[in-house]
C-alpha cells in the first residue's frame, strides 16, 4: 500500500496519467476510425452541446428551426476551418500559434493544479518561503502639516501646545493641505505612497502616543503622533493554508512546465541564422 501511495505521488506517474488522459480524449473524439477529410460528421453529442450552449445564453432550449440553424452554422465553420488548414493558413499565424501554445500549457497545468502535496511537502514549501508570507509592521497615526520649511520656533510652540494639559486641538494647528490628517493601520508602501518614500521609516522610530517631530516628507515638515501599531508577524500555516496551497500548486505547475519543455526540447535541433554571421548557430 505504501509503495502504491508513493507511486501515485511520483511526477513521472502524473505525466503518464495526463498523457493517457489526452490520448483517451482524442480517441473518444475521433472515434474508432476518423472520417475522411472530405466528410463532415455532426454527431448527436455535438448537437446536444450546441443546444446546451444556446440554452446557457438564452435561458431556454432551442426550437427545431434554431437547432437546424445551429447545425448549418457548425457545418459552415467546419468547411472554412478545413479549407483554411488545406491552404496552410494556420502556419506562421501568431494568433493561432499563441492559442495552441496556450492549450498545451493548459493540458500540462491541469494535473499540477489538481495535485495535493505529500505529507510534509506543504510545510517545507511554507518554511522555504516565510519571507513572502510575513506581514510587515503597520502603523496608525495622525499628523499636522507645518509647511515646506517651518521656523524652529513654530515647531517648538506647536509641540508645546499639543503636549499641554489640556492639549491643543490638532485641527487648529499647522497649515491646510490635501494630505489626510490621519491614517489607520497601514503598511510601509501605503504610507510612503501618500507622504513620499522614507516617511514610514521615520515615524516608525517615534515613541507611540506622543506628538513628535518634525518628520520630513516629500511635501515639507510634519508633527506626528503614533496612535496604534501592529507588529510584523508570520501567520501560522493553518491560518493561510489555502493561499499557501495555491502558491505551491502554481510552483509545481511552473516546475512541470520546465521539465516538460526540457524533455520536448531534446527532440529538436535549432539553427539560428544571423544576418551578420556567415555560418548558422546550432543549439
Amino acid at each position: 500500500m505504501k509503495r502504491l501511495l508513493r507511486l501515485l505521488r511520483e511526477p513521472l506517474f502524473h505525466f503518464i496519467a495526463i498523457g493517457g488522459l489526452i490520448f483517451a480524449l482524442y480517441a473518444a473524439v475521433e472515434g474508432p476510425g476518423a472520417p475522411p477529410a472530405d466528410v463532415i460528421v455532426i454527431a448527436p453529442e455535438r448537437i446536444d452541446q450546441l443546444a446546451a450552449e444556446f440554452s446557457s445564453v438564452w435561458q431556454r432550449m432551442p426550437t427545431e428551426d434554431e437547432i437546424a440553424t445551429l447545425i448549418d452554422r457548425e457545418i459552415r465553420e467546419e468547411v472554412y476551418y478545413r479549407s483554411a488548414l488545406a491552404l496552410g493558413l494556420d502556419r506562421n499565424d501568431p494568433i493561432v500559434r499563441s492559442r495552441l501554445v496556450q492549450k498545451m500549457r493548459f493540458l500540462l497545468d491541469t494535473g499540477a493544479y489538481l495535485q495535493d502535496p505529500a505529507e510534509g511537502e506543504l510545510e517545507a514549501y511554507f518554511a522555504a518561503n516565510e519571507d513572502f508570507y510575513r506581514s510587515g509592521l503597520r502603523l496608525a497615526f495622525e499628523q499636522i502639516y507645518l509647511g515646506d520649511d517651518p521656523a524652529a520656533e513654530t515647531i517648538s510652540l506647536s509641540l508645546d501646545a499639543l503636549r499641554a494639559d489640556p492639549p491643543a486641538d490638532p485641527a487648529r494647528l499647522g497649515k491646510r493641505s490635501m494630505l489626510p490628517p490621519q491614517l489607520g493601520l497601514s503598511p510601509p508602501n501605503a504610507v510612503d505612497g501618500v507622504f513620499g518614500e522614507g516617511f514610514f521609516d521615520q515615524i516608525a522610530e517615534l515613541p507611540p502616543g506622543e506628538w513628535a517631530g518634525p518628520v520630513v516628507s516629500a511635501f515639507g515638515a510634519h508633527l506626528v503622533r503614533i496612535m496604534d501599531t501592529l507588529p510584523a508577524r508570520l501567520p501560522p500555516l493553518e491560518e493561510i493554508r489555502d493561499a499557501v496551497l495555491t502558491n505551491w500548486r502554481e510552483a509545481k505547475a511552473q516546475e512541470r512546465r520546465e521539465q516538460d519543455y526540457t524533455e520536448r526540447r531534446k527532440h529538436f535541433t535549432v539553427e539560428i541564422h544571423s544576418r551578420d554571421a556567415s555560418a548558422a548557430e546550432s543549439r
